[in-house]
């Protein structure tokens, strides 16, 4: 009989030349399986995923946008500051939230730069 395989952790996403996305998962003992999955696929199980992730007890674990490059700049006629990740559309902060993101972000920063790494499985 097949041992049952529960994926825990998506592991890497590449799409393929022939349109379609392979998936990779992992489970908690780190063995991979691979998913190749149609464009029409995704798309019916976005919902499904969406809808079940909302059920996650453990809301640290939710998925997050790791962007890979961002931008930061200045509004041409209007003073704020813009921030853009990736190809998305700009923020356009006023000075003042500006100031306060960075100091935050920079807290934040330090504060997890002396924080041992702990692996989420």
């Amino acid at each position: 009989m097949a041992t049952r395989f529960v994926a825990t952790m998506l592991a890497r996403t590449e799409e393929n030349k022939t349109g379609s996305l392979a998936v990779t998962v992992t489970d908690a003992a780190g063995r991979k399986r691979t998913l190749t999955i149609t464009p029409e696929l995704a798309l019916a199980l976005a919902d499904v995923f969406s809808s079940f992730g909302a059920k996650s007890v453990h809301p640290e674990l939710e998925a997050m946008k790791r962007p890979l490059t961002y931008a930061i700049g200045s509004g041409k006629y209007e003073n704020v500051v813009l921030l853009r990740f990736e190809d998305e559309a700009a923020y356009a902060l006023p000075a003042r939230s500006a100031l306060e993101l960075a100091k935050a972000l920079l807290e934040q920063s330090e504060a997890i730069a002396l924080r041992p790494v702990t692996p989420l499985q």
